[in-house]
């Protein structure tokens, strides 16, 4: 990973940040700081996304308060903390979770997003953040009404 952060910042000018993502090699809490640990914070960092690291058991406030400076990227995602109890007792892999629900509109799952970015801001940084939900197969109106609400979800915390 550094050797590509090295050769994007010398070739195109940017930076790299890496996402984590559940059933990856770059997964749990362990995964995702044993590679911070590892890594060279001038040639990568992280785009932290919520859903998915609380779906492998993370905590996204913890990783911020720990590694803030790591964080270059948010997506800000929950998860159906029922459907991904299901998921886990049984070992049903993440394209059939993502198929059962366990991404889900905020703020009905886990992690609560406003701790999320209260910690974010403590950080004094502008950071990006995009809103996400993993939601496949859908019908194709059924995302804009969730994108609404959840807008003013947000909103309704500050952002």
């Amino acid at each position: 990973m550094e050797r590509l952060g090295h050769e994007v910042r010398e070739t195109y000018g940017l930076d790299i940040v890496v996402h984590p993502h559940a059933d990856t090699h770059i997964d749990t809490e362990e995964h995702v700081e044993r590679f911070l640990d590892s890594t060279d914070s001038d040639l990568v960092n992280l785009c932290l996304d919520t859903g998915h690291y609380a779906y492998c058991g993370g905590d996204s406030v913890k990783l911020i308060e720990t590694y803030g400076e790591r964080i270059g990227y948010l997506h800000l995602k929950q998860v159906d903390p029922g459907i991904l109890a299901d998921v886990r007792a049984n070992g049903v892999p993440f394209g059939p979770a993502v198929q059962r629900g366990v991404m889900c509109e905020p703020p009905s799952g886990v992690p609560e997003l406003e701790p999320v970015l209260v910690a974010a801001q403590r950080l004094g940084v502008e950071l990006f953040a995009i809103v996400e939900q993993d939601m496949y197969p859908c019908e194709p109106d059924r995302p804009l009404p969730i994108a609404q609400r959840t807008r003013r979800f947000l909103r309704s915390c500050g952002v």
